[in-house]
């Protein structure tokens, strides 16, 4: 791990837990605008896209929406 990438982490994990949060959101805005839509390329984006909103109407229909925090990653892993 780079000297720049602890630092980071030591900063982070000093915060209160919604300061975190926003250094992630920071840093993933930083990401996407240097590697695309968080890495990933137009066809694995739409498909993400779709897997995203079919199990966001499962959950709607099935009363199990839950309120978007903005983590994707979270989203993407179930």
């Amino acid at each position: 791990m780079s000297t720049e990438t602890m630092e980071i982490v030591e900063l982070c994990e000093a915060l209160p837990a919604e300061k975190r949060a926003e250094v992630t959101d920071f840093a993933r805005f930083l990401l996407e605008r240097t590697t695309g839509a968080y890495g990933l390329n137009d066809n694995e984006l739409r498909s993400a896209s779709q897997r995203l909103h079919a199990k966001a109407q499962n959950a709607r229909r099935k009363g199990l929406a839950k309120k978007f925090d903005g983590d994707l990653e979270v989203l993407l892993g179930d």
